[in-house]
């Protein structure tokens, strides 16, 4: 499930998707920089979670 949360999390229409249901749900308004901002900002929590991990020996199947 992971690989696939993480292909749905790189492409554009899942962060265009996510802002439209922020915006119909909860009336939030985001600026177009902001909006752009906001992936690049999971990415660099995804990288940070991911350093941080403890994980397998690298080399190891399911690492």
């Amino acid at each position: 499930m992971e690989p696939w949360i993480r292909a749905q999390l790189a492409q554009p229409s899942t962060w265009r998707g996510l802002f439209l249901l922020l915006t119909a749900l909860f009336g939030i308004t985001l600026s177009a920089e902001l909006q752009a901002a906001i992936p690049n900002l999971a990415i660099a929590l995804l990288g940070i979670w991911e350093a941080l991990r403890k994980g397998s020996r690298f080399g190891e199947p399911g690492a």
